[in-house]
């Protein structure tokens, strides 16, 4: 009979490791932060991944998907977010003059803005722009155009975290 070990470290051997005891140390804020973050990347690893493998390209296919393995991994690790935390909304839009929006991802959190950019009857470049928050962190500013920068003053040159325009449209 074969007994799983009680320990976590040898379910997850990630957690044996120095680094992942400095990351549980930190505080949880920080931990959530990096959770959904984590997450984040283990989804976008696992969407190149099966993109790799339909274009038949294995080796760059494995890769991602231990990308992806490792990320979920580590974000397990992280206050117990793992995939409790991603059910949730975990971003946060603030916005001047408007009430908090709750958003699960990058994509839903663009897409709320401009929902209430588009209601708000205001033209594209007079609408506020929105930070976007997880826990109590700045990971995001939303411009009029739905596009999520990194946190502060734009700089020519800067590639958006999330473009929520169509491929064709770039």
């Amino acid at each position: 009979m074969n007994h799983r070990s009680s320990r976590a470290e040898v379910r997850n051997p990630v957690l044996g490791l120095p680094a992942a005891r400095l990351i549980l140390a930190m505080p949880a804020d920080i931990r959530a932060l990096l959770a959904v973050l984590l997450l984040d990347l283990a989804a976008d690893s696992r969407c190149r991944a099966r993109s790799s493998w339909d274009s038949r390209k294995a080796f760059v296919a494995a890769y991602w998907a231990t990308v992806a393995v490792y990320a979920g991994h580590i974000a397990r690790i992280i206050g117990g977010a793992g995939r409790r935390a991603a059910s949730r909304k975990p971003f946060r839009v603030i916005q001047r003059g408007f009430p908090e929006l709750a958003a699960a991802n990058w994509a839903e959190a663009s897409g709320l803005y401009c929902e209430r950019r588009d209601r708000s009857g205001l033209r594209a470049t007079m609408f506020p722009e929105a930070l976007l928050l997880i826990a109590e962190t700045p990971v995001g500013r939303i411009s009029y155009n739905g596009r999520i920068w990194l946190p502060g003053e734009w700089e020519p040159g800067a590639e958006p975290l999330f473009d929520n325009r169509l491929p064709g449209d770039r």
